[in-house]
């Protein structure tokens, strides 16, 4: 699905490129220079608001990454094709909710990593998910899905998060 948003050059250019944050900036710039998030700011943005809240390498290039595969065309082999390791691409398959996934079952699914960093970056994407103030209108169905989806899906993770740093 590369050729959808690049030609062969770019993909080649995208391929050999060395440094991973810059590479994976491009990438997603390129795939969401498009789109808007519910409040209408690039979602360009939310992917650098989650990046911002993390401080691992890897949980920020992960970051950057998060809805890659929900959001667009491309797909994990795509991922593998421009150099994106097993851990990376591991990472993004329990973080991409699945269509017709249950909201509660796909947190249940993150929570069954037992994965820090997963859970850290899935942190990062809610806290940033429940910032009402980048809406400037919020209406009864922004709040019922901060209290109702996103609360309890974030107190649910950080209990998983201190019970697996208690296992360690």
């Amino acid at each position: 699905m590369l050729k959808k948003y690049f030609t062969e050059e770019e993909i080649e250019n995208l391929k050999t490129k060395d440094n991973l944050l810059e590479k994976t900036l491009d990438f997603v710039l390129r795939l969401f220079s498009d789109k808007c998030d519910k409040a209408g700011i690039p979602y360009i943005v939310h992917l650098t608001k989650v990046y911002e809240g993390l401080n691992d390498y890897k949980e920020k290039i992960t970051a950057l990454l998060h809805d890659v595969l929900e959001d667009t065309d491309i797909e994990e082999d795509d991922l593998k094709y421009l150099g994106y390791d097993e851990e990376i691409i591991a990472w993004l398959d329990y973080l991409t909710k699945k269509k017709g996934e249950y909201y509660p079952d796909y947190i249940d699914r993150i929570i069954s990593s037992k994965n820090m960093h997963i859970y850290n970056i899935k942190l990062s994407d809610l806290s940033h998910n429940m910032d009402s103030t980048r809406i400037k209108n919020p209406t009864v169905n922004d709040v019922e899905r901060i209290t109702k989806r996103y609360a309890p899906s974030r107190i649910k993770l950080e209990d998983a998060l201190e019970k697996l740093k208690g296992e360690k």
